[in-house]
């Protein structure tokens, strides 16, 4: 009896520490999970995110069309068949008249190529290779923008995380202040109108950390529904290593705009769309010049009722031909020109359009760095704040339980404090992201996160 009480004690204690273990790793993964730094957040978005798929697709339809485009270069293949059946006077397969009824089979192969069209198919490859480059180049601009869009809203999330964890820690401090003041309640050294106040001072910065709790759950809503994932699902913010911040000069406008210019994805799809304008202007032009063709072809017959049989009628039927020919465009309803001028009129668009692209990325690397100068100026001036904040904090607590000051005193020393910890947590974020801007208008990507 005692053998099997042990042997089911073993057995139980097995039981238990392979379901601790099992939990262990539950726990571990689940907490694996939960962690999300920027980078992450970027990949899955670029992964998940349905329009830029869509663009995707874009750029694989127009290698397409390139790949068509390459194939008419090459000469024209065709055979066919066809059958007929004759009720009254015809011609049989000895070149007579009958009036018999008789069917007719015949046979074909023909290939023609144009020799020289004023270089429209050439052009025409040349349009789309362009225009794929412009494609191309449009779904970068679109990678760029999902990117940015995640590292805003990844930054709102961080920065209401930040003023919940400034709310939480107002809510540590006054629960601290009054449990202090209580005790001198307690002993009669202080009056319990004091305690009642630092009381509902609590309550005011517990209502506060609700409603940063609140604010900071909103953001990280609106970061999953960018990454397309559960609502449930719970994950956390990587802090991104900003402890420590050092600020650099401010770089010149001109020096960034000169390689932004050839770096960002959104003038060169214009430069692209110029030069295929171009291109399909020239094609346009092409189709006033002259077209010399070449075509060649293979036809044989087989009549019913012949004498001869199938293999020696489709023999002794047999044709063969070969067609060179020159077509001249002399007047075809105006259409050719007037196709002409419109394909002019957009090259001067695409002209005018890259123009302003230009002028609208001078001011976007003018704007970001002006806010960069700002954020930094800004930062700077947050610390400071908080610094001499957090020292007038700590005097109205000592003023507070020497009775020489009152509770309304150290409220307003502690929300100014409070303030002065939320606008540095924000200096600090925008300083970055308004760094990591202007390192995307240098290199025209986002690598640098």
């Amino acid at each position: 009896m005692q053998n099997r009480i042990i042997q089911y004690s073993t057995s139980l204690i097995l039981v238990i520490i392979i379901i601790i273990s099992l939990l262990v790793g539950l726990v571990s993964s689940l907490n694996a999970q939960e962690t999300w730094s920027l980078n992450k957040c970027v990949y899955y978005a670029i992964d998940n995110n349905i329009e830029l798929n869509v663009k995707y697709n874009k750029v694989n339809n127009q290698q397409v069309n390139v790949l068509e485009s390459k194939a008419g270069l090459l000469t024209d293949f065709n055979m066919g068949s066809g059958v007929s059946v004759n009720f009254g006077r015809s011609i049989n397969g000895d070149n007579a008249i009958t009036f018999e009824q008789s069917l007719n089979n015949n046979y074909w192969l023909e290939s023609s190529v144009n020799i020289f069209q004023g270089l429209v198919r050439y052009n025409s490859i040349a349009y789309n290779k362009y225009l794929l480059s412009a494609i191309e180049e449009e779904a970068i601009y679109a990678k760029n923008r999902l990117i940015f869009n995640v590292l805003t809203s990844y930054y709102m999330a961080l920065y209401n995380t930040g003023l919940e964890n400034v709310a939480k820690n107002q809510v540590a401090l006054s629960q601290l202040q009054f449990e202090r003041m209580q005790k001198l309640v307690d002993v009669g050294k202080e009056s319990p109108i004091t305690v009642q106040e630092l009381k509902s001072q609590w309550a005011k910065d517990k209502l506060t950390l609700t409603r940063a709790h609140n604010n900071t759950s909103k953001a990280l809503l609106n970061l999953k529904q960018l990454l397309r994932i559960g609502a449930n699902q719970v994950f956390e913010l990587d802090t991104l290593n900003i402890a420590s911040l050092v600020v650099n000069p401010s770089p010149n406008v001109d020096s960034v705009f000169a390689l932004a210019i050839n770096a960002l994805p959104e003038i060169k799809q214009q430069e692209f769309l110029l030069s295929a304008s171009e291109k399909d202007l020239a094609v346009a032009k092409g189709n006033i010049s002259p077209r010399l063709y070449l075509s060649a072809g293979l036809a044989t017959n087989y009549f019913d009722g012949d004498t001869l049989g199938f293999s020696s009628q489709t023999t002794n039927n047999n044709n063969q031909w070969v067609n060179m020919g020159i077509v001249i465009p002399i007047f075809n309803n105006a259409s050719t020109y007037s196709n002409i001028k419109r394909k002019q009129i957009v090259v001067k668009n695409q002209e005018l359009l890259l123009e302003r692209k230009h002028d609208e990325l001078y001011t976007e690397v003018w704007k970001a760095i002006d806010d960069l100068q700002a954020a930094e100026k800004e930062y700077i001036a947050s610390v400071e704040l908080k610094d001499f904040s957090e020292l007038t904090l700590q005097n109205a607590s000592k003023k507070l339980e020497r009775g020489l000051a009152s509770a309304t005193d150290y409220e307003a020393s502690k929300q100014r404090y409070m303030s002065a910890k939320a606008g540095q947590v924000k200096a600090k974020l925008l300083y970055v992201m308004r760094k990591q801007m202007l390192e995307f208008y240098k290199s025209g990507s986002w690598n640098h996160l």
